[in-house]
């Protein structure tokens, strides 16, 4: 059967691989270069390279400057930016159809030729200092990225994107440059685009700008690391309690990953979800709370997460083991099954009229399973996931010996370090 998605991919000789869906209705293009390496990536002393790298990559290349790269992408309109996350590193911009030539051509030049100077280097390590300065202010950032820290330890899966204070003042442009050459390997690249064109155009666009880049031996594999429950109490002046909680999930490429993504959405994913409409509606003991699956490529949690009165945080550890327990235990309706399918096929489908959510796909399905993957074979996923399937699922992944706990707030009672012991 001929597929209705216009999906290309051709890998150039060098190992860069380029994937494009041609959509008819559109008159933009998507783009994004995807490099797989991030914080997963990094040795202990290179903690927050990526990120770093990701930044000065935007402050002057042989043929630009630094202002020429703002004036240049901001006369082009649409928008670009870039992010790091623990797995790969993306410079992403979307324009009108007849700018994709000026627009690949800018971030492809940052991606490749980047000249930062001294002075960018230690501008921008100010800038990333104040980044991390945030994350600490915030205590919900401040928790989940300590928390995170705590489940994964002794590796790189558990380490800030962003770094610490201390690596970050600590690199230079040498060994900053030294890891760029290592890391942004044609083999390890990849360029996707969604909208207006044609993959035959656009390949030899790509071609161009990238074909030249030689293959590097040698590839840094990404940091291991095993979940180990974890239990995280931090005092800290703050107007409310923040609870987090965490249980061994699966990784993205693991087919069980829809079947988590349903047992999410009923737990906590959504206003009509059991943490939501139990925490919140019925016993008012939190304006915020909800769950969500964190996954990497091949290793996930699922996570909770809830801010209460500090003279109620018992009372919420306890309500949310009863709930947790009780979907453990009993499983979940078939309505709740029916109504979280609902909720997920409507997200997918909603994704596809937007071309960068299209062209992220089309990535992230060739960085983690190799492969085109169309909505209607993630729908039927979705669609094949059973009542048993959740239950199993449920039992497995809610067992209270696998829970992780973390509490930041005011005043820390040293006795809910066991409140979700079995």
């Amino acid at each position: 059967m001929t597929s209705p998605y216009d999906h290309r991919l051709n890998v150039l000789d060098n190992g860069l691989r380029v994937a494009t869906e041609r959509l008819d209705s559109a008159r933009s293009v998507s783009f994004g270069i995807w490099i797989e390496s991030g914080s997963r990536h990094e040795a202990p002393g290179q903690e927050g390279t990526a990120h770093l790298w990701e930044h000065l990559a935007f402050k002057g290349t042989a043929r630009r400057s630094a202002l020429d790269i703002a004036q240049s992408l901001d006369l082009l309109g649409g928008h670009s930016n870039a992010y790091t996350s623990r797995e790969h590193t993306c410079f992403h911009a979307r324009v009108v159809d007849s700018h994709l030539e000026d627009a690949l051509d800018i971030l492809a030049d940052i991606v490749l030729s980047p000249k930062p100077s001294r002075d960018d280097l230690d501008k921008e390590k100010d800038v990333v200092l104040q980044e991390i300065a945030m994350v600490e202010d915030d205590p919900e950032d401040c928790l989940m990225e300590s928390f995170w820290r705590a489940i994964w330890p002794d590796s790189a899966l558990g380490h800030s994107i962003l770094g610490t204070p201390r690596t970050v003042k600590s690199f230079s442009l040498k060994n900053l440059e030294s890891w760029r050459k290592a890391h942004y390997r044609p083999g390890a690249m990849l360029v996707s685009a969604a909208g207006s064109l044609d993959h035959g155009a656009f390949l030899e666009l790509a071609r161009s700008r990238f074909g030249a880049l030689a293959p590097v031996e040698g590839a840094p594999l990404p940091g291991e690391g095993s979940y180990r429950p974890a239990v995280l109490l931090r005092e800290r002046d703050t107007e409310q309690s923040h609870v987090a909680l965490a249980f061994p999930g699966m990784g993205a490429n693991d087919d069980r990953r829809f079947a988590m993504g349903l047992l999410n959405a009923i737990l906590g994913g959504n206003m009509s979800s059991r943490l939501f409409q139990e925490v919140r509606e019925r016993r008012g003991l939190a304006y915020t709370v909800y769950s969500f699956g964190n996954s990497l490529t091949d290793k996930g949690v699922l996570q909770v997460y809830a801010a209460v009165e500090p003279e109620r945080t018992g009372e919420l550890l306890a309500c949310l083991r009863e709930e947790l327990e009780k979907m453990a235990r009993r499983g979940v309706t078939a309505e709740e099954l029916a109504h979280a399918r609902d909720h997920m096929l409507s997200v997918l489908y909603l994704s596809l009229e937007s071309s960068e959510d299209r062209m992220s796909r089309l990535a992230r399905n060739q960085l983690i399973l190799g492969r085109f993957v169309t909505p209607e074979e993630t729908a039927a996923r979705f669609e094949a996931v059973t009542l048993d399937d959740l239950s199993a699922l449920a039992a497995e992944m809610l067992d209270p010996a696998g829970a992780s706990l973390a509490v930041m707030g005011p005043r820390i009672d040293q006795a809910w370090a066991g409140a979700f012991k079995p």
